[in-house]
Formats: structure tokens, C-alpha cells, sequence
């Protein structure tokens, strides 16, 4: 499992032992989307997208992170297992 897959894998079991919902995510004809959503009750909720060690948004995703963000559309980056756990929990909590 690449070192990613590895922090989706735990982002999906933290949010899933919490009482959350994960949903891995992709859009159709167009890129650029973060990996996962995450959310628990209304209005708890937010779109994440890992990014292992040195990994870096490409030009499409840090335009449609920006375009969400303005949005007001909650999108967390996690790096790190700590990353998962403060923004699941921050998340969880609203």
C-alpha cells in the first residue's frame, strides 16, 4: 500500500469507529477533486485530500480547492496521521 493509501485507510477507519461517514470521492469529466469526504450530522462536514510527504496539489486541484474554499466549502489537506486525527475530530465536533 502506498504511503497515501495507508492515510486514507486510516482517515476512512477513524471517521467509520467515530460514527462518521467516508466516502472515497472522483468526479465525472473533470479533475481535480479532493480524495475523500467526510462527514457525521448536518453540518458536519468536509472534503479532504491526502497528500503524502512531498506531494504537492497540481495546478487543477489547487484551483478546485480554491474555488471550494470561496465557496465556503470545507477542504482540509492531511500530510500525516496526526493531520486525519485533528481534522477528523475538529470535523466531528463542528
Amino acid at each position: 500500500m502506498t504511503p497515501a493509501g495507508k492515510l486514507q485507510e486510516h482517515l476512512k477507519d477513524a471517521v467509520q469507529k467515530s460514527g462518521g461517514q467516508y466516502r472515497k470521492v472522483r468526479y465525472e469529466g473533470r479533475r481535480g477533486c479532493p480524495d475523500c469526504l467526510i462527514w457525521w450530522a448536518w453540518p458536519r462536514l468536509a472534503f479532504v485530500e491526502i497528500k503524502a510527504e512531498d506531494d504537492r496539489y497540481s495546478v487543477l486541484q489547487a484551483r478546485e480547492v480554491k474555488r471550494m474554499k470561496e465557496a465556503g466549502i470545507p477542504v482540509y489537506t492531511a500530510r500525516t496521521i496526526e493531520d486525519i486525527d485533528r481534522i477528523a475530530a475538529e470535523v466531528r465536533g463542528g
